[in-house]
């Protein structure tokens, strides 16, 4: 009799162990949430950035030759056309001699030489090879010109000197650079942003911005929109993207400078839907979509949204939510439609 009440025992004891690791596998998961808001659609947000100009242009020679001259002053502001540099010419001078010298022979040959064909004096073949010699002494004296011209270099814009590489009386190599000149005439604010807030943003382009130089926040510039990268850095996940100001001239703006971007919304005040970025899944390829906290059947299910923006750290949505809904905020990727969750509650 004691045998089956310690089996009957042992039976109850194991089957409340097995519905308790039971009940312990269909616990709910808890799960983080946030209540559907709206909010105002102007807010801003900022990014540090580098001021940079529009253009570097590094200054070479075409030709060979010791420097005699320079005027290459850094930070020196210099206007287009404006002798910068200069190598001895005395060589590529009396090169050009030699060759209208040259060229003078030959012209005077082929004078000779066609009166001569007119008459019959001269054979067809002589006449030809005194017009191929006219032609090639006529070419090289060309190439001499063009030569002499390539021992001046000349500003090609206007701007300032940057930076230069090599002193008077150096011996200059072909295609060696000596010198860097930056136009100014636009000036570049670059910055990073993040591939989620450009995913989010593709296509805004209603926006306003501003720049203020760190240290100088009374000064504040209005720059608008010039390009961006399409594909995002491979370890940062940011995509550099570009502002101008223009009239960069009539500001103390310089290349170097660290500065700070202000961009918001540029449209009237009005109140949107927003979610906190974490809560948003997909991309602007595949279609964005949300996980909606189900607070009767205490489940989730995941709903296409319509997302058009952003505003500080949260998505604007504009079809797919109301307000007071409850999403999914934190461990999206751990959902999956109809899972059985418990909304997480702090403790007061």
């Amino acid at each position: 009799m004691k045998q089956w009440i310690f089996v009957g025992l042992l039976m109850l004891l194991l089957g409340c162990s097995d519905e308790t690791v039971l009940s312990q596998e269909k616990a709910p998961l808890v799960v983080q949430t946030f209540t559907v808001i709206k909010q105002n659609s102007n807010e801003k947000y900022e990014f540090p950035a580098v001021v940079s100009a529009v253009k570097n242009v590094e200054l070479r020679f075409e030709v060979a030759g010791r420097l005699i001259a320079t005027d290459l002053i850094k930070g020196k502001k210099v206007s287009k056309g404006q002798v910068l540099a200069q190598i001895d010419p005395a060589p590529y001078e009396r090169k050009v001699k030699d060759r209208e010298v040259r060229h003078e022979v030959a012209t005077n040959d082929l004078k000779r030489i066609e009166a001569l064909y007119k008459k019959g004096g001269v054979s067809h073949s002589d006449f030809d090879n005194a017009k191929s010699l006219y032609e090639t002494t006529l070419l090289d004296l060309n190439n001499a010109k063009q030569d002499l011209s390539y021992t001046q270099i000349s500003a090609p814009f206007d701007g300032f000197v940057s930076d230069r590489y090599i002193e008077n009386n150096s011996y200059v190599q072909v295609g060696s650079s000596i010198a860097t000149i930056q136009d100014r005439s636009l000036l570049y604010f670059s910055f990073d942003v993040p591939e989620r807030i450009m995913t989010l943003n593709s296509g805004n382009k209603d926006v306003t911005a501003s720049a203020r130089v760190i240290g100088l926040d009374d000064q504040v510039y209005k720059i608008h929109y010039v390009e961006h990268e399409a594909i995002p850095d491979p370890i940062t996940q940011t995509y550099n993207v570009t502002f101008a100001i223009d009239n960069a001239q009539e500001t103390s703006l310089i290349p170097g400078s660290r500065a700070m971007v202000t961009v918001q919304n540029s449209k009237s005040r009005n109140l949107v839907t927003v979610v906190p970025i974490s809560a948003v899944v997909g991309s602007a390829e595949t279609g964005f979509a949300v996980w909606i906290y189900n607070q009767d059947k205490s489940i989730v299910n995941k709903r296409e949204v319509q997302v058009n923006g952003m505003l500080s750290k949260f998505a604007v949505v504009s079809r797919g939510l109301t307000e007071g809904e409850k999403v999914i905020s934190a461990g999206t990727t751990y959902m999956r439609e109809g899972l059985a969750v418990r909304e997480y509650k702090a403790e007061k």
